[in-house]
């Protein structure tokens, strides 16, 4: 029986270094592709596809690697951990966004990114698990928090641009108001911090269900640094590529440019969030699998946003502020409020994951025109 179990581990073993391998190498083709694409001067559209393909294949390989984490630290610590690392790729598509002046692209990535997390990763972590394991609890006490968290940086976030679109006075002062804003979620996000990374530091283990079970990343640490490292030096080219493909590209296909930034940029950029929560949701760590989902919205608030709207007068988009469309509201309200809802009684299901998705399904037809 021993033997048995000892010959499936290895077998497990061995498919996943064939995974990873064959991984890799799409990256470096992909990126290859993209490059040619790119100073070759392809057409706009096989160009910002080409382009978009690559960067998804190097975000998986950045989640493969924060996957490795998983058995080394506590769920909180790995969600907050993946969550600054993990919003990497959509920093450096932002930047590079703001360089060339998409600003409502940026705008509705950072909303998109919300929505993704709270609503598509959610939504696929519980859809799936829900259905491989049943009925998956999470860890009260944290999730309590981190629900509390949400609301507050939610409404922090949203409330001057409700402000702003009611015709106060502070309509006047767009980018003041933006700048304080930025700098209250910055502070927070710094005192937060470590408090979030130690808080759970001497927490018991998470309990998993059925045959869920943790699993111990196989990768030296230095490995996974390594990784991480050549992943976002990669994503780095190509999201400049990407910038420089995406007007010509979403004009010649009719699309808005919100919509491309609220789901297309946005799924891209959270892929390496995305993976790993589905994979863990499958193995039974639903508490782990909403960690890295909710922190990474979390910190798109606290960090992504304001990091942007600080450094955007540098980057030549001086105009770039934190005032959101009412719609753009209206959706993350709503997200977070059913997030909220939905992980309240610290139990999760298929059902409630298949709403998520369905409501992440009715918001990206209602932006798809504009």
């Amino acid at each position: 029986m021993l033997a048995l179990v000892s010959e499936a581990t290895r077998w497990r073993r061995d498919i996943g270094r064939m995974v990873d391998v064959l991984l890799w190498c799409l990256t470096v083709v992909a990126a290859l592709l993209a490059a040619v694409a790119h100073f070759t001067g392809a057409p706009p559209v096989l160009r910002f596809f080409g382009t978009l393909a690559a960067i998804t294949l190097a975000s998986a390989v950045l989640g493969r690697a924060l996957d490795q984490l998983g058995g080394r630290m506590r769920p909180a610590a790995i969600g907050t951990f993946q969550a600054v690392v993990g919003n990497l790729p959509e920093l450096i598509i932002c930047i590079f966004a703001l360089r060339a002046g998409l600003i409502t692209v940026v705008q509705a990535a950072l909303i998109g990114s919300v929505l993704n997390l709270l609503l598509l990763g959610n939504g696929l972590a519980y859809l799936t698990g829900g259905l491989r394991n049943g009925t998956m609890t999470i860890d009260g006490r944290h999730a309590k928090v981190t629900r509390v968290m949400l609301v507050l940086l939610m409404a922090t976030l949203i409330t001057p641009a409700i402000a702003v679109n009611l015709g106060t006075p502070a309509a006047q002062h767009t980018n003041a108001v933006s700048y304080v804003v930025a700098i209250a979620l910055l502070v927070v996000f710094v005192v937060a911090l470590p408090f979030r990374l130690g808080k759970n530091a001497d927490a018991p283990p998470p309990v998993h269900n059925g045959a869920g079970e943790a699993k111990v990343g196989t990768w030296p640490l230095p490995r996974v640094l390594l990784v991480v490292g050549a992943a976002g030096l990669l994503i780095a080219f190509e999201a400049d590529w990407l910038m420089d493909a995406l007007l010509p590209a979403t004009e010649a296909m009719n699309l808005n440019a919100a919509f491309v930034g609220l789901f297309l940029v946005a799924t891209v950029g959270n892929l390496s969030q995305l993976v790993p929560a589905v994979q863990l949701s499958l193995r039974g760590d639903a508490d782990t699998a909403t960690a890295i989902t909710m922190e990474g919205a979390l910190q798109v608030a606290l960090m992504l946003a304001p990091v942007l709207t600080l450094i955007a007068p540098l980057l030549g988009a001086g105009e770039f502020t934190l005032i959101f469309p009412p719609l753009q509201i209206v959706a993350v309200i709503v997200a977070a409020l059913l997030v909220v809802f939905v992980t309240i009684d610290g139990t999760v299901n298929h059902l409630e994951g298949l709403a998520l998705v369905a409501l992440y399904t009715v918001l990206g037809s209602l932006f798809w025109w504009g």
